[in-house]
């Protein structure tokens, strides 16, 4: 019986050599196998130990990867990819890399350190890694790194210390204009401003409110604790309007916000609004029909200058019809003239709201001319400067001269009537459009 014969066709199996030497980590300054790095970027390969005797352990010549794993190798901490973890060695020494950072090798034995990072955390406890090199031709065969071709070498880096979880709180100043209680963006920044921050432990720091945003900054604080922040109090004719926690306003301004809860990596906005008032200083119509009123009237030794100011404005006759006085001509004279603006201010009618309402309209514009009233203080009652209430009750003159009892238009001039009759009183309180002075000083150090 002739036998079976069984041939083969396969190819020789190739066998990667064994790496031959030793690796070693160090610090920039060559120092071999470092108990503990401070941090991953100081961490240096070598390819071979450079020393006097240039050839101890020096591994093969050729082109190789490397990796930086945990202990056991099971998770891979390089965070970039292969093509760019690749190095060359020359007479045993490494002599160049692709894109790494390399450090140079003092002489004798000329080359350079490679740097291993970047690579992740490690999820070591005791802050351990390693570094695998492999020939870059075994890497392509093999898909990776393997242990029979590698060497491989552990090294230590400082865990990073704990960030302790913190919060901050900045705390805010501003004026407001218009006492409304809210931030508008045409209202200014106080900076200067003593603000102190108390917590739950007794303790307590002050400040003033920085320039350009009126803003004091307290950072890393114990977010365990609650806090509160207590303004200064300006005195004289200051008066807090607004007490704001993130975008929110207490029920009424409160001084000082207390209970103040912190959340950990955020910032807690509190914003403290306040305005100065003083007293509308008008004189009342009963002043300006008296000897004293005309004197203020004449005192340019003219009274035309007064009564063409008049003559803008759309005030009313009993009638309705539009009223105003001659002042081109040579009759009537000036004299005449007053008279005939005190007879017709003086009058006490209410019949027709726009003829009411024009008398005091009038005084009004007499008293911001003379300086008595300035027309960008701010009237809280009408929600507007005095200029806007004068503006708004010409306006409503214009639209309608003749406003008798169950008019459409009577109720917004009896109203405008109320408010300006007060303003030329002159003992209603209104806000100044600017900031009062202030001062404030930091308390001694404790």
């Amino acid at each position: 019986m002739a036998g079976l014969v069984l041939s083969t066709c396969l190819a020789p199996t190739a066998f990667a050599a064994s790496i031959s030497g030793a690796i070693f980590t160090t610090d920039t300054d060559g120092n071999v196998n470092v108990n503990q790095y401070e941090s991953k970027a100081d961490v240096y390969l070598n390819g071979g130990p450079t020393n006097a005797n240039c050839d101890a352990a020096a591994i093969p010549d050729g082109t190789y990867v490397f990796q930086v794993t945990n202990p056991s190798g099971s998770v891979l901490l390089s965070s970039d990819t292969i093509e760019h973890r690749q190095f060359t060695v020359v007479g045993g020494v490494a002599q160049s890399a692709v894109d790494h950072a390399v450090d140079t090798v003092d002489p004798p034995c000329a080359g350079v350190r490679v740097q291993l990072a970047p690579f992740d955390d490690t999820p070591n406890n005791g802050g351990v890694y390693k570094v695998w090199i492999t020939r870059l031709s075994d890497y392509n065969a093999n898909g990776g790194f393997k242990n029979s071709d590698s060497k491989t070498d552990n090294f230590h880096v400082k865990l990073p210390a704990e960030e302790p979880e913190t919060a901050d709180i900045s705390i805010y100043k501003f004026y407001d204009a218009n006492a409304n209680g809210e931030w508008d963006p045409d209202e200014v920044p106080l900076f200067g401003w003593l603000m102190t921050l108390g917590d739950s432990n007794g303790g307590s720091g002050a400040a003033l409110t920085q320039s350009p945003d009126g803003i004091v900054s307290v950072t890393g604080l114990d977010p365990t604790l609650t806090y509160s922040v207590t303004e200064g109090l300006g005195g004289g004719t200051w008066h807090q309007s607004a007490s704001i926690v993130n975008g929110t306003s207490t029920p009424t301004p409160t001084n000082p916000v207390t209970g103040l809860t912190l959340t950990v990596g955020e910032t807690t906005i509190v914003e403290f609004g306040n305005y100065c008032d003083c007293k509308s200083g008008g004189k009342p119509k009963s002043w300006w029909i008296t000897a004293s009123g005309q004197t203020k009237v004449n005192d340019g030794a003219t009274m035309n200058p007064e009564f063409n100011a008049l003559n803008q404005l759309n005030l009313r006759s009993s009638s309705g019809s539009n009223w105003n006085l001659t002042t081109t001509l040579a009759t009537p004279t000036q004299a005449q003239n007053w008279t005939t603006f005190v007879n017709w201010v003086n009058n006490a009618s209410t019949t027709n709201m726009a003829y009411a309402l024009s008398r005091q309209v009038a005084i009004l514009r007499l008293n911001i001319d003379a300086g008595y009233v300035s027309g960008a203080n701010f009237y809280k009652p009408a929600n507007e400067s005095i200029t806007a209430l004068l503006n708004e009750a010409n306006a409503a003159l214009l639209a309608d001269g003749n406003t008798p009892v169950g008019d459409i238009n009577r109720p917004a001039q009896e109203q405008l009537l109320a408010w300006i009759t007060e303003i030329n009183s002159g003992t209603v309180t209104v806000i100044k459009p600017t900031p009062c002075p202030f001062k404030f000083y930091l308390p001694p150090p404790v």
